[in-house]
């Protein structure tokens, strides 16, 4: 089972930075740019 990980940051570079990072790791990323959208 992949654990799912929810990043929101209002940055998007922040944003895609953690994504790849997680990505890399395996981790099923989940990316919100406010904390309306999440």
């Amino acid at each position: 089972m992949t654990a799912r990980i929810l990043v929101v940051d209002d940055v998007p570079s922040n944003v895609k930075l953690l994504e790849s990072r997680l990505l890399a790791e395996y981790f099923e990323v989940v990316c919100a740019h406010s904390g309306a959208e999440a």
